[in-house]
């Protein structure tokens, strides 16, 4: 049964591992070395927590690492270096639009009635009118924030673009376990620029004994946000690059920070006042891989870490083998007798000097001995014998080495294709490898930064009306994709509308709206209304909403009452025309006598 201290001498066991990895001993660069005790010490006076695993020894083993890298780099490639898209709250071109703008205003009538701002007796759902008026407000607001947001994301950091930023980010989550931004905002409290900060270089203090009152944005409805009011325990960093110590507050902790010393102050006055070289800490956004145990962030190929180390051995016993354990390519044997003292250095000068390039192929070598006795028992014999079958003709551990890269790819969870590897693949394999990572693995990790954006930056910045959607690789076949939409669409499952989104899906862009009626219905149905006549594909140019349709009917519908009773007005009088016809009477006898005269 594993006991709680065999799980910590197991731990002490595996941290002097790291800490005694080959190549960080032979590092020379001290901007390369792992944090020595000199820099731990410091972070401890800073009063920091201690990270379960070294940040920069983690940073040293990557850069040594002959199978990390490649995991590494798929991860910031495939979840973060596509770039990113705004998806709108509410689709104002859509024919549900306004039935989405009624029910935001429904939602916020309700609950601003709950909270007293309305009266109780308000009713909760607007009228047309309102509908009306709020869905124009609401679309030039929308014009107005889709242009804030590109502005800010496309000057959001200083020397780099927003996705070099998110692929530094994922590098040293991955790497380390954590990642940090700095934001910086403007004189107006917004939030102006995001900044880098290397994970090795920050530590994580503990969390403060005293709760801090916060305001946080909570959405209402689709477009519109409430702030509420909560307590938390909140936490600072610190960050320690040479002999400079700078501290760093929690993002939307409303406190005023000295960055210089981490203490607390009412404003900034007072901290001006206290020290007038201090200035208020900046906020910090921590990313991190969830450890049930620690604070910080542990990467997910620790546990590969045996393996990891293991293959770095048995790179070295490779490249030590060239330099302590060559074996001569042959021998010279002389048996019989010796060679002179002037032969061994013509030998070695000979070999050396006279046996490279094309113009010395042919030379010959002429050995001499001389015999050790007399007679034909005396005579020297000299023999070249190759020693080839001696050297070794690879490298050892291949096969060791080939078992640690899959147990680190299978850390990550990647196929070997993603890793670098392009043999004993063919189309069907690939594409299954490729589903099953963006499936399994990158697309539930672009989710997650995803909502950590819209609900931390996006909330913060008040956007309302869009969503920070990241892109995905086009890993579909164009050719097929098309295919199967357009048999969908020939077929009446898909509207033309709807394949146009998926299509936008496909290649990652934003195709433009279409709104004629003709888009938003089978086309079999649409070539159907052309062929009969009751229908074309000329666009109108006056699209009315529900309420001017509505009126169109009604007017119909009086017209169609109208000529109803112009009908019935005729029937009538011609009814009173046969009615009203002149009477003549006829004697009896002269009637008789024409009814004698017609039988006759």
């Amino acid at each position: 049964m594993t006991t709680p201290g065999a799980i910590h001498q197991a731990e002490e066991r595996l941290q002097t591992l790291l800490k005694a990895v080959v190549v960080s001993a032979r590092v020379q660069d001290p901007a390369s070395r792992p944090a020595g005790e000199e820099v731990a010490a410091a972070f401890a006076a800073a009063g920091a927590l201690q990270p379960p695993y070294e940040p920069e020894s983690l940073c040293l083993l990557v850069e040594h690492s002959n199978s990390l890298r490649q995991n590494v780099d798929a991860y910031a490639t495939n979840i973060d270096g596509f770039g990113h898209r705004f998806e709108p709250a509410i689709d104002f071109d859509a024919e549900d639009a306004t039935q989405k703008v009624a029910d935001a205003m429904m939602l916020e009538r309700l609950a601003a009635r709950d909270s007293g701002l309305l009266a109780a007796d308000t009713p909760p759902y607007p009228s047309e009118e309102e509908v009306a008026a709020r869905k124009a407000e609401l679309q030039q607001l929308a014009r107005i924030e889709r242009a804030r947001l590109e502005s800010f994301f496309d000057f959001c950091c200083f020397d780099h673009s927003f996705v070099d930023l998110r692929r530094r980010t994922r590098q040293d989550l991955e790497v380390t376990g954590n990642a940090f931004w700095e934001v910086l905002r403007d004189g107006k409290g917004d939030i102006a620029r995001l900044v880098y900060v290397p994970s090795y270089t920050v530590r994580l203090l503990p969390l403060d004994s005293e709760p801090v009152e916060v305001r946080e944005r909570v959405r209402v409805s689709a477009v519109s946000y409430d702030t509420v009011g909560a307590r938390r325990r909140l936490r600072r960093y610190v960050q320690l690059q040479g002999s400079e110590r700078v501290y760093f507050k929690s993002f939307g902790d409303p406190r005023v920070l000295s960055r210089s010393t981490g203490h607390t102050f009412p404003d900034v006055a007072s901290l001006r006042a206290a020290a007038p070289t201090d200035g208020p800490a900046t906020e910090l956004l921590h990313f991190a891989i969830h450890s049930p145990r620690s604070p910080y962030g542990i990467p997910r190929w620790v546990g590969t870490l045996l393996s990891v180390l293991g293959s770095r051995q048995m790179e070295e016993v490779n490249y030590l083998y060239f330099e302590n354990k060559s074996v001569p390519p042959m021998a010279l044997l002389v048996s019989g007798g010796r060679l002179s003292e002037a032969s061994v250095p013509r030998i070695e000068r000979f070999i050396e000097e006279n046996l490279k390039g094309k113009a010395n192929f042919h030379k010959i070598l002429i050995l001499e001995a001389d015999g050790s006795g007399t007679g034909d028992g005396g005579r020297a014999k000299i023999e070249l014998r190759p020693l080839t079958d001696a050297q070794q003709q690879d490298a050892l551990f291949q096969q060791y080495d080939e078992r640690n890269i899959d147990k680190v790819g299978s850390a990550f969870r990647l196929p070997r294709m993603l890793r670098g590897e392009s043999k004993d693949f063919n189309r069907a394999t690939a594409e299954s490898a490729l589903r099953f990572a963006e499936d399994q693995v990158f697309q539930p990790e672009r989710d997650e930064f995803d909502f950590l954006v819209n609900r931390k930056l996006l909330a913060d910045m008040g956007i309302r009306f869009w969503r920070f959607r990241s892109q995905t690789p086009v890993t579909r076949d164009p050719e097929r994709m098309t295919e199967m939409v357009e048999r969908l669409v020939r077929v009446g499952v898909l509207t033309p509308e709807e394949g146009r989104l998926l299509a936008g899906d496909i290649f990652n862009r934003e195709f433009r709206k279409i709104g004629d009626d003709w888009t938003k219905r089978p086309i079999t149905l649409t070539l159907a209304g052309i062929q009969t006549g009751v229908e074309d594909l000329r666009a109108r140019t006056a699209k009315g909403h529900l309420l001017e349709d509505a009126k169109q009917l009604l007017a119909l519908r009086e017209d169609l009452r109208a000529e109803e009773e112009r009908l019935a007005l005729g029937r009538m009088e011609l009814a009173r025309r046969y009615l009203d016809a002149e009477r003549v009477a006829v004697p009896r006898e002269e009637f008789e006598s024409w009814l004698s005269e017609g039988a006759g």
